[in-house]
């Protein structure tokens, strides 16, 4: 009930407020007070007000805030209830960053999207390595078409915020699962190699006997003998019309001590190469220049026939080999592929998930959804923040 008393009587009912407590009507030079005859005492502004006999209590300012709470200082909601505290500042911002990352990236529909995208690389990429590349590649495919199919159903159901996102991961399942895995089981090929370390040329043959390929080897002493160099020729493709091959050439050389004197051979150099053993680009290239170099590193290759011919040619029925010998590629740094292999499979999935990532944005933007990212953040962090004005719509005139 609202009652209007005047000065007078407000000093007579409620003693000991002083004259900075009231704050009278504009129009009838009152106070305004809501008085309620529940209880013993009154209440005015839903705040509970002492007896015209209790002297020695203090009034509230008239023009307080009428939703705090005099005694503990906490506001009050609707109906006299306290609002339940604040949260910690870190829990809120953390909070609110989280929502931001939410509506900025597409909602529940563009995480869903991406989180399966990840989890087809992780099956895919998995298998590659453990098997074989193709299999990999089939694992793929599984995920590509469970996506593609799922996607479809909603676009018909006319759900195109779900479906475009799914979509988008389907396609990113090619250059994620075959590009990537691709890489990666290059790489795991020479991670699992075998590894000979510190060896002496001299009982080498008998340690490394049955080495696999991509085997890595390094040796306390020896270099390429280049004086003592064989080469075979092999026509890998003919061409039908011009009647000319496309020959692949395997050139090899005896890999020494400089304290071996005899004519024994206990380990190769190879390489493959597309133009002659004598050639001029060959004699130039990369490969080639580190046989000159003191490496003692190297990496195995399996032994073929056409490998068999080439030491055949170089030994020449004036040097021996000893059974077993094996053949490397000499090079100064044989884990050097693996770390490029490693590198680079790394290097195309964290590209092409920040750049789905990146579609996701605008795709948002274009939704809307970015729109709601800062409103609804700021709110999360200071609830008590006031609204941000509406921005004007702009009305073309008639």
């Amino acid at each position: 009930m609202l009652e209007y008393i005047a000065i007078s009587e407000f000093r007579e009912r409620f003693s000991g407020g002083g004259e900075n407590c009231i704050e009278t009507h504009r129009e009838t030079d009152k106070i305004p007070i809501s008085v309620s005859q529940g209880g013993e005492g009154k209440i005015v502004r839903g705040i509970e007000m002492p007896n015209k006999g209790d002297d020695d209590a203090d009034v509230p300012l008239m023009g307080g805030d009428p939703n705090r709470d005099p005694e503990s200082g906490e506001e009050a909601m609707e109906g006299g209830e306290a609002k339940p505290p604040l949260r910690p500042a870190p829990i809120r911002y953390c909070h609110a960053g989280l929502n931001a990352v939410f509506l900025l990236f597409g909602k529940e529909y563009g995480w869903f999207a991406f989180c399966y995208l990840i989890l087809a690389t992780l099956c895919s990429v998995t298998t590659s390595i453990y098997t074989t590349w193709l299999f990999g590649c089939v694992v793929m495919m599984v995920f590509f078409a469970t996506v593609f199919c799922f996607a479809g159903f909603q676009a018909v159901s006319g759900r195109y915020e779900l479906a475009r996102p799914l979509l988008g991961a389907g396609m990113a399942m090619f250059l994620t699962c075959i590009l990537g895995g691709h890489f990666f089981r290059e790489w795991s090929t020479h991670a699992g190699s075998q590894m000979f370390d510190n060896l002496d040329l001299a009982s080498m043959p008998g340690k490394t006997k049955g080495y696999g390929k991509n085997a890595v080897f390094f040796w306390k002493e020896g270099s390429v003998d280049t004086g003592m160099q064989g080469a075979y020729k092999l026509c890998k493709d003919k061409l039908p019309v011009v009647g000319t091959c496309v020959y692949d050439y395997y050139c090899v050389a005896p890999i020494r001590s400089k304290s071996d004197t005899s004519g024994v051979v206990k380990a190769w150099a190879g390489i493959l190469s597309h133009v002659s053993c004598d050639d001029r680009a060959f004699l130039t290239s990369a490969e080639r220049e580190q046989w000159g170099d003191d490496a003692r590193a190297g990496l195995g290759i399996l032994r073929t026939h056409h490998w068999n011919l080439a030491i055949a040619a170089a030994l020449n029925n004036t040097a021996t080999e000893v059974d077993g010998a094996p053949l490397v590629e000499w090079t100064g740094d044989p884990t050097k592929q693996e770390r490029e292999a490693w590198n680079t499979a790394w290097s195309v999935e964290f590209g092409i998930f920040g750049g789905y990532l990146l579609l996701l944005l605008v795709y948002s933007m274009m939704m809307g959804y970015a729109s709601e990212a800062y409103p609804t953040s700021r709110k999360i962090a200071d609830p008590d923040a006031k609204d941000l004005p509406s921005r004007r719509k702009l009305t073309p005139k008639s």
